[in-house]
């Protein structure tokens, strides 16, 4: 839901297959797996960035045309503006690597926010905003409105290939939560895990 909400954010405001790379951060992370499949099935050339070399493959079978290493995107810079790069960005990381970003994306592009695995606190200037136009849009989905979830869902269906839907689950039973819980904070969780509590 959060995934499909970001992607039509962006779609609300200008961004269309053709108009660049869409960066997606988090790329292997729940979120940013079903992000790069959703935009790829809609025809963007997506860039996946990954502090994971291994998980290349993994995004790549996902629809990434690009793999971005983390560590380009890692710390801001002194300059407000970069070369304009991106044509549009899920970010599921925000902190340092949002700021970052901001300064990177092209003229009246937008960056739909959807986490903040670096952190709440976002080192930017406001520069990005009044000289390109760069729009940050919210994403949440807890208390999206019901015709915003239909929306979406709706979009869901027909949107995300089901094909690859498999690859981005892992499935755990209740037992394996604690390990599973340090496994996340190291960052070595691919996609969504789907706890069965009846196992």
């Amino acid at each position: 839901m959060t995934a499909m909400l970001a992607v039509m954010a962006r779609e609300d405001h200008g961004l269309a297959p053709g108009n660049g790379d869409v960066l997606v951060t988090g790329a292997a992370g729940g979120v940013g797996s079903v992000a790069t499949a959703i935009l790829a099935q809609l025809g963007y050339d997506v860039a996946a960035v990954t502090g994971r070399p291994e998980m290349a493959e993994y995004l790549t079978s996902l629809g990434a045309s690009r793999i971005v290493p983390r560590e380009e995107l890692a710390e801001t810079v002194k300059k407000p503006l970069e070369t304009e790069t991106w044509a549009g960005c899920v970010d599921a990381v925000g902190g340092a690597m949002l700021a970052r970003i901001l300064g990177q994306m092209k003229y009246g592009a937008s960056v739909a926010a959807v986490g903040l695995a670096a952190g709440a606190a976002v080192p930017a200037t406001i520069i990005p905003f009044l000289l390109r136009g760069v729009n940050l849009l919210g994403i949440e989905s807890v208390m999206q409105p019901t015709k915003g979830r239909l929306r979406a869902w709706e979009r869901i269906g027909r949107d995300l290939p089901m094909s690859k839907l498999e690859a981005m689950v892992q499935m755990a039973s209740l037992e394996d939560l604690p390990q599973l819980g340090a496994d996340i904070l190291k960052g070595k969780v691919k996609g969504r895990v789907v706890v069965d509590i009846g196992a």
